[in-house]
C-alpha cells in the first residue's frame, strides 16, 4: 500500500496534484510574465504618448495637456481647500453648507471620476501587497524605545534637591516638584 502511494506521488501524482491545484492558487511564473507584458505595454504606451509625432499641430498639444490637468487639477485644488478653510472660515462654512445641498448621487458621480484617476496606482500598489521590511519595523521600533527613554523624568541631583527645599524664598522648580512628587509616592507622571 505505501509502495503504491509513494509510486503514485513520484511516478506523476505530484503533478497531477500541482495540475488540480494550480487553476485555484496560480502560477507564479505564468503571473509574473504576465506583470512583465502588463509593464512593457505600459512603458510602450508612455514612450509613444511622449514620442515627438508628426505632423503634430497647436490642437494635439492642447488635448495633450488638457489630458494630463486631472491629477494635478484634483490634488492642488485638496491643497487649495485646507489654504481657503484656514484663511476665510466664515466663507468656506458657508461654501461648506452649499456642498451639502449637492445630491448624493452626484457626490456618487465624483468619487467615481476621482477613483478613475487615482484608483489604479492604488490598486496597483494594493495588488503586490508590500509592507514594510523586517528592518524598517525593527527601526521605527528602536526609535519609539528612544523617544520613551527621553520622556521618562530623571532623578534630580539630591543635593540640587535639597538646597531648592531648604530655600523657603523662592518658588520650587519643575524638577523639584516632580522629584518630590517620586519620594513621595504621589504619582506623578512626566
Amino acid at each position: 500500500m505505501l509502495n503504491k502511494l509513494l509510486q503514485a506521488l513520484v511516478g506523476g501524482g505530484a503533478q497531477a496534484l500541482a495540475g488540480a491545484i494550480t487553476p485555484f492558487t496560480g502560477d507564479r511564473t505564468q503571473d509574473e510574465t504576465s506583470r512583465h507584458g502588463e509593464m512593457l505595454a505600459r512603458f510602450q504606451q508612455f514612450g509613444a504618448e511622449f514620442a515627438d509625432r508628426q505632423g503634430r499641430n497647436w490642437w494635439d498639444s492642447f488635448i495633450d495637456g488638457l489630458n494630463r490637468l486631472p491629477r494635478p487639477a484634483m490634488a492642488l485644488g485638496v491643497i487649495g481647500i485646507f489654504v481657503w478653510a484656514s484663511a476665510d472660515p466664515v466663507g468656506f462654512a458657508a461654501a461648506a453648507q452649499a456642498w451639502s445641498l449637492i445630491p448624493e448621487e452626484m457626490w456618487v458621480v465624483l468619487g467615481a471620476i476621482i477613483a478613475f484617476f487615482f484608483g489604479d496606482r492604488t490598486l496597483l500598489a494594493a495588488r503586490r501587497g508590500k509592507g514594510p521590511s523586517l528592518e524598517q519595523v525593527q527601526a521605527v521600533l528602536a526609535t519609539q524605545r528612544q523617544i520613551e527613554a527621553t520622556r521618562a523624568p530623571t532623578p534630580m541631583d539630591p543635593d540640587q534637591y535639597k538646597a531648592e527645599m531648604a530655600d523657603r524664598g523662592t518658588p520650587l522648580s519643575e524638577a523639584a516638584i516632580r522629584e518630590w512628587n517620586r519620594r513621595n509616592g504621589a504619582g506623578a507622571k512626566g
